[in-house]
């Protein structure tokens, strides 16, 4: 993608920025990843520069801004200001060990931060189920707002179908078959399905989004019992989601 060279006064959506360690000072910083210089500094909220590992990436609608002298004269480059309300949460770093930032204590300024480790993600099935499945709620919108671009809803539904996969285990989550074959990269043939299409209002939710075979996708969209079919397996997935619920 081509960057852009940002006036004073411009306003960007959805930008994708990302937390990182700068070699200059100590405290995390957040630079633009894509479409705007990485050289940009970004104001942002310092309890999710801290909350998040380093390396994590966001999307949100961006001011270009510019500090000046009393005469007016520009002082100092262009920086971007994000608005809070529209800060999206879309990856945690990849990477088996996640570094965090926090304030050294007893700092006047607060500006002096030391970098710790811990566990990265989680190595077995079952905690990487989990951990997937807390992304997934925690990344549910009901109602949309028109400032959150096209590229946030495409990353929060890939996320929703990486969990409904993962909750399908390889069996359809309409018939409960076996997938029917497996693909060139080795992972089951299924097709996301959302029993509440999105034109009728429905969202990207755990329990709006499953994984079936494409003969149960067929019945659903063409069959006589498409609708009661489509029912059943909602109340199944429903059943099932208060079930993960109570563990």
């Amino acid at each position: 993608m081509e960057e852009i060279d940002p006036k004073e006064g411009e306003f960007f959506e959805g930008v994708l920025l990302e937390t990182f360690r700068d070699g200059q000072v100590t405290r995390p910083r957040v630079r633009p990843v894509e479409g705007l210089p990485s050289w940009l500094k970004v104001e942002f909220p310092r309890h999710l520069r801290e909350e998040n590992p380093i390396g994590t990436r966001f999307r949100a609608d961006v001011h270009v801004r510019r500090k000046h002298r009393g005469d007016g004269s520009p002082n100092g480059p262009p920086y971007l200001r994000a608005e809070n309300d529209s800060i999206f949460r879309v990856q945690r770093p990849n990477t088996k060990k996640l570094v965090f930032a926090r304030q050294q204590p007893g700092t006047i300024s607060g500006r002096a931060y030391e970098y710790y480790s811990i566990k990265g993600l989680p190595q077995s099935a079952a905690e990487r189920f989990t951990a997937l499945r807390r992304r997934a709620y925690e990344n549910i919108i009901d109602d949309v707002p028109s400032k959150i671009i096209e590229a946030m809803r495409r990353e929060r539904s890939r996320l929703m179908a990486e969990y409904a996969f993962a909750r399908s285990n390889g069996t359809c989550e309409g018939c409960l078959k076996p997938a029917p074959f497996i693909r060139r990269n080795g992972q089951p043939y299924l097709e996301i399905h959302h029993l509440v299409a999105l034109a009728a209002d429905g969202n990207d939710h755990p329990a709006n989004v499953v994984a079936i075979c494409p003969n149960c996708h067929a019945r659903i969209t063409h069959g006589t019992d498409g609708k009661q079919f489509n029912s059943e397996i909602k109340t199944r997935i429903v059943q099932i989601e208060s079930e993960l619920d109570g563990e």
